[in-house]
């Protein structure tokens, strides 16, 4: 708690009490203006372009687990990793080509840094997206399993999906605004049987008839759009927002953007900082903070009794927080601590004493001193030196309702991984590879993960998991094996994996395999090709195994700049 509390204080201290980097001289450090600069989005190209950059060891001032980045921050980043590549002697082949890409896609950017005026509105994107399901998809993650994950929260269902997105960018000083919006038409997702339903309720200590994100209709859809201010290398940024606090690729167990962006307040201090004295041992530091509300739920239990109905929202929805502080105490090694309470909504008021409370306090009580539905991980990956700059490891630790992952390793969850990047003999290849596992003792009942005897809905927005893919009670994995043609084209082959405790809601298990082609057809047209064939068992969905098959096309017109630095 007191950690928390200084760490906040320090992060919105002014910048002249605080070094802006280890290196003064450094871009980083120096810029006469306080450009701001919208984010990029998750799924971009770039940062798997970042991420080779980062493991051959070009990119120490990168937080990788703390993202999306803005997009000046990826031009100071570029910055740095053509200055160390020019010192290099031998720099792996593929290293001045990513570089060089990205200089391409930051060029304005690059511009502002040298003082050019920072006003623009563009457009960003153009997207057509078609996905055809063939067979029985899963679609509900809070409960089961997802066939789609990481997307957004985009609902979908057996049939045909089609999704018409826009996205456009502006700047103007320290004022930048983002605006990111579809067209979803989605077909329909069959629903559990009564029985299910009612084992559903009993599982959630609700009325049964709360199942799932919806389908089966046509609806316009805003996802990432916001306005934001930039003042000495902090911004603070206003509306529907996602995030991706954790280094794994599969999700992180705290934050992904798995459910629908939330809409928020948050604090992000877009550039690290050291602070003075001892304390400097930490290395460079970056924090977020915000402060949102959840979209989408449908009970909690106040006041001795349970307020809501099945599969009508209610109408005072609850609050969430998060804090997360990173950590760079060398160029090789990266930790975070991250937490976020649920607090407020229908049954529990909202005002100064009751959010502090749910800021501070680290122990629970009756119901009228309950803080908050709370949750905390700890992240830390570590670039191996040496072998060649080939190989990063990772970990990520999740609990719930316990103060923190490392004093309770057995009733946490722990996902860990490595990411390889020079396979020998096979230079365009890359490997990566996850693990999760969640424990099933020494938990207060099955399902114990991301659920809560207050807020019953869960830590869901819209009614899906804002955590990893992998849920209340299972264990997972998954594997990537990438080739990688050229910065923007790769082919990769993926397999995924779960399997949940059959104590909760009879259990069950999928198995996934994964082909996407990423292809280039020109600098600003981007053609994405993927399959996946699943088969799954969820006995308390099906009396028999089934399986379906998911087919996407996406065509995806980015325009370029023209102007060159």
């Amino acid at each position: 708690m007191l950690l928390n509390a200084a760490l906040v204080l320090a992060s919105l201290m002014p910048n002249a009490m605080l070094q802006a980097s280890a290196n003064p001289s450094s871009p980083q450090a120096h810029h006469s203006v306080d450009p701001a600069s919208t984010y990029v989005p998750i799924e971009s190209w770039v940062y798997p372009a970042f991420d080779r950059l980062a493991v051959e060891g070009y990119l120490p001032g990168a937080f990788v687990g703390l993202r999306p980045w803005t997009r000046m921050t990826c031009a100071r980043l570029v910055i740095d990793a053509r200055q160390r590549i020019s010192r290099d002697l031998k720099p792996p082949d593929d290293a001045s080509l990513l570089v060089r890409s990205l200089e391409d896609a930051f060029v304005l950017e690059r511009q502002r840094m040298k003082g050019g005026r920072n006003v623009e509105f563009r457009l960003e994107s153009v997207e057509q997206r078609s996905t055809s399901i063939a067979g029985r998809p899963l679609t509900d993650g809070y409960h089961f399993a997802e066939t789609i994950v990481d997307d957004y929260g985009r609902p979908f269902g057996r049939g045909e999906n089609d999704y018409l997105g826009v996205s456009f960018r502006a700047t103007a000083g320290r004022f930048a605004a983002y605006a990111r919006a579809e067209v979803q038409s989605v077909a329909s997702a069959p629903g559990p049987s009564s029985a299910t339903q009612a084992a559903i309720a009993a599982a959630d200590f609700t009325a049964p008839g709360a199942f799932g994100p919806p389908s089966d209709f046509t609806r316009g859809r805003v996802l990432d759009a916001n306005v934001s201010y930039t003042w000495a290398d902090n911004q603070f940024i206003f509306g529907k927002q996602s995030l991706w606090w954790g280094p794994a690729r599969s999700g992180s167990t705290l934050f992904s953007n798995n459910a629908e962006p939330l809409t928020m307040l948050r604090y992000d201090r877009v550039e690290p900082f050291v602070l003075p004295g001892f304390l400097s041992r930490l290395g460079k530091i970056r924090t977020q903070l915000f402060v949102g509300r959840l979209s989408g739920a449908q009970f909690v239990q106040a006041q001795g009794r349970i307020i809501g109905s099945p599969g009508i929202a209610l109408s005072d929805q609850p609050f969430i927080h998060g804090e997360k502080f990173s950590f760079k105490p060398t160029e090789n090694f990266e930790f975070s601590v991250s937490r976020t309470v649920i607090f407020g909504g229908a049954g529990a008021p909202v005002n100064t004493h009751t959010f502090l409370r749910s800021v501070f306090s680290v122990s629970g009580g009756v119901e009228q001193l309950d803080p908050g539905d709370r949750r905390v991980a700890v992240d830390a990956q570590y670039r191996i030196p040496g072998l060649r700059n080939c190989l990063t490891g990772y970990v990520d630790g999740f609990s719930e309702d316990q103060p923190f992952p490392v004093v309770y390793p057995t009733e946490s969850a722990w996902l860990s991984g490595f990411f390889l990047r020079c396979v020998p003999g096979l230079p365009r290849m890359t490997i990566r590879a996850e693990g999760l596992l969640s424990p099933h003792r020494n938990l207060a009942f099955p399902g114990f993960f991301y659920s809560n005897v207050h807020y019953l809905s869960g830590y869901t927005n819209n009614r899906q998991l804002m955590g990893s893919w992998i849920g209340r009670e299972g264990d997972g994995e998954q594997v990537w094996t990438t080739w990688n043609l050229s910065p923007h084209s790769s082919i990769e082959a993926s397999f995924r994996g779960m399997t949940v405790n059959r104590e909760f809601l009879q259990g069950g298990a999928l198995r996934d395999f994964n082909v996407v082609a990423n292809l280039q057809l020109r600098p600003e047209w981007q053609l994405r090709l993927e399959n996946q064939a699943e088969w799954w068992r969820f006995p308390a969905l099906s009396a028999t195994p089934q399986r379906n098959d998911v087919l996407t096309i996406q065509l995806s017109y980015h325009p370029l700049s023209r102007t060159k630095p």
